[in-house]
């Protein structure tokens, strides 16, 4: 598909949906993307599309939370004001054990509770993490999940995952690697300029931490969150980047 006719495509599809007589949802996902496509006020000419089609509601849904935030947040952007935040948190632990305990039982495997709170604590209950390492502790075949099997399986996961963790500091500068590793190491960083923090990991001066933070969020290496109480804290993407850092030490 010739990049070009991209805009009269998806105008023809608005104008399929717009016909139809019955309420329709589009969802579209990593909408941050939006800002990278070839064009000038893509972002614009979206917004004015969408505003034409009374029977369409839309879902923007995307992972790097600040770029989506300033789209819908900043005056003078196309999309300001013109949806509702909703951000998912992370599934209740005690459901999620609850759902993993009976998908082994219906397999006739044995994993008690203890042992799958101990699995969501090391994944920090992040379900891409959760699926992958619930997947491999079940392949293993065996009809009693212990505390040693999930923790080979764990080891055997960090060392497969070791040649990518090499390839992010072949991506990095030597003061961006280390503050990647510093809040990999803290797990949450609240002050990411304070005099503690700085000295403690030798990152440099705090205009180097600030550029560094910009750069590790543009590739999407880290992000930044906020509290129940507002306050903003920074943390790693990577949730197996984060247990290998642990091992390092």
């Amino acid at each position: 598909m010739d990049v070009k006719d991209t805009p009269k495509q998806v105008k023809e599809i608005f104008q399929f949906l717009v016909q139809q007589d019955v309420p329709i949802v589009v969802a579209i996902d990593e909408f941050q993307q939006i800002g990278n496509y070839p064009g000038k006020n893509t972002d614009a000419w979206l917004r004015g599309l969408i505003q034409s089609l009374p029977n369409v509601r839309f879902i923007f849904a995307g992972s790097q939370q600040h770029i989506l935030s300033s789209m819908f947040s900043e005056p003078g952007r196309p999309f300001f004001k013109s949806a509702s935040p909703l951000k998912i948190e992370k599934i209740d632990q005690q459901a999620y054990a609850k759902f993993i305990e009976e998908k082994f039982a219906d397999e006739g495997r044995s994993i008690s509770p203890s042992i799958i709170y101990q699995m969501l604590d090391w994944t920090i209950c992040h379900t891409y993490y959760v699926q992958l390492f619930c997947n491999r502790v079940f392949q293993t075949g065996k009809e009693f999940i212990e505390e040693q099997l999930w923790h080979q399986e764990a080891n055997r996961i960090l060392q497969e995952q070791e040649p990518f963790f090499f390839h992010y500091r072949g991506l990095l500068t030597i003061q961006q690697w280390k503050l990647l590793k510093a809040i990999a190491l803290e797990k949450e960083v609240i002050e990411p300029t304070s005099k503690a923090f700085v000295s403690n990991y030798n990152l440099g001066s705090p205009s180097t931490v600030l550029r560094s933070l910009e750069a590790l969020q543009s590739k999407e290496l880290i992000y930044k969150e906020y509290k129940k109480n507002g306050i903003a804290f920074y943390g790693v993407y990577d949730v197996f980047f984060q247990r290998w850092m642990d091992r390092q030490v």
